[in-house]
């Protein structure tokens, strides 16, 4: 066996270890569990990926021109037995699930999709990077952080009231005020959003604050978003750290209707709705339908996209969702790694519809790591057209 050969061998079980690993903390991340776990398993995957080749050097020796493997007695076998599962997995899941993700038609919700994508660096340079932790990570290469998609979408959902027709709804989420991005970033994205006439509804999806200190930055930054109908708000896994109840006071005060994990009903456009907020698994119990009026259309405000099954179970037309920041890091071809969802990557970005569902899930503003490659930040504005 050549070293070449040898190379290509070790390749693919890596591939399939990385996915192995990267699932399991996904899904870690999903679930409500105390940051000194996460963190230190956060370091432990990053560890154990790079580490990959140390088992052929443990368990096996390599011997002589051409390359030939020399299992260590106790150790050999097991070794093996995992790398076969990391070929199978590099080999063959991994591409499968590839192709199916850049094989898969878009929803049917989706009717028309535009983006336009602003740069922000060479308008105002070095004053939106702030003095956050990591504040030296804009300036890394290939880093997008500061080119900002203003996503516009026109979707077909079921059971859409008539008078909806035409309805538009601005979607913003995971804003994670701490310092980088500067307040100037959030002001200057604001700003392009206000310049244009209001929307009906306003959604905030939660995480907007990863310091106490900068709430203040909330109502400077949201006061010039106006709306026609409504706006309605929930919090994110990051706010559950920082003083949550002074943070939902200071939302309403702002004019949100603060939906937490519960339901309200509301009056837009003349027609009776129930708008619902899920903020789980973070903040329990989950909302409790069981009392809330079974004909008016549901909206859902939820801040995981990990709901859309709970949204299905429980006859929700729309949700609107963010958290998983797109994955922040996207590969070419093969997409998103690192996505904090009980799912993986299913529901990284993008629309998804099932069961008379339709779920938006936004990549964000910002995150606590202002650190995106091939995935830009994201505004998103909705027009909802009732479906034929």
């Amino acid at each position: 066996m050549t070293y070449a050969v040898f190379a290509l061998l070790v390749a693919v079980p890596w591939v399939g270890h990385v996915y192995i690993l990267t699932a399991i903390l996904n899904n870690l991340y999903g679930r409500r569990l105390p940051k000194a776990f996460l963190k230190p398993y956060r370091l432990f995957t990053g560890v154990a990926i790079l580490c990959f080749p140390l088992p052929f050097n443990s368990a096996w020796r390599l011997q002589g021109d051409p390359v030939s493997l020399d299992p260590v007695e106790g150790r050999g076998h097991a070794v093996l037995a995992y790398l076969t599962v990391c070929c199978i997995v590099g080999g063959i899941v991994v591409p499968a699930v590839t192709a199916y993700r850049l094989l898969k038609p878009k929803a049917a919700a989706v009717v028309a999709e535009r983006t336009d994508t602003v740069d922000l660096w060479p308008l105002h340079g070095p004053a939106l990077i702030g003095d956050g932790k990591m504040s030296f990570a804009p300036r890394l290469p290939l880093n997008c952080c500061f080119q900002v998609d203003f996503t516009d979408l026109t979707l077909s959902v079921p059971s859409l009231p008539a008078a909806w027709d035409g309805l538009t709804v601005l979607l913003l989420s995971d804003l994670h005020f701490h310092g980088t991005p500067s307040r100037l970033y959030f002001e200057q994205v604001v700003k392009r959003l206000a310049a244009g006439p209001p929307p009906d509804v306003v959604v905030l999806a939660g995480d907007y604050v990863d310091t106490d200190t900068h709430r203040e930055w909330l109502a400077p930054v949201l006061g010039p978003l106006k709306w026609a109908e409504c706006g309605l708000a929930v919090l994110g896994n990051h706010d559950a750290h920082h003083a949550p109840d002074t943070l939902r006071a200071d939302l309403a005060g702002l004019g949100y209707r603060v939906l937490g994990n519960g339901w309200q009903t509301l009056t837009i456009r003349g027609v009776e709705a129930v708008a619902v907020g899920h903020e789980g698994p973070w903040f329990a119990p989950p909302p409790d339908l069981s009392a809330a009026p079974v004909g008016p259309f549901r909206l859902c405000v939820s801040h995981s996209p990990d709901s859309f099954d709970w949204g299905r179970a429980n006859k929700v037309g729309l949700m609107l969702a963010g958290h998983v920041h797109g994955g922040q890091v996207r590969l070419p071809v093969v997409g998103s790694i690192f996505v904090p969802s009980v799912y993986g990557r299913r529901f990284d970005q993008g629309v998804f519809e099932a069961g008379g569902t339709v779920l938006v899930v936004s990549r964000g503003l910002s995150g606590k790591e202002p650190l995106r490659f091939r995935c830009h930040p994201q505004a998103v504005r909705l027009t909802l057209r009732p479906r034929g």
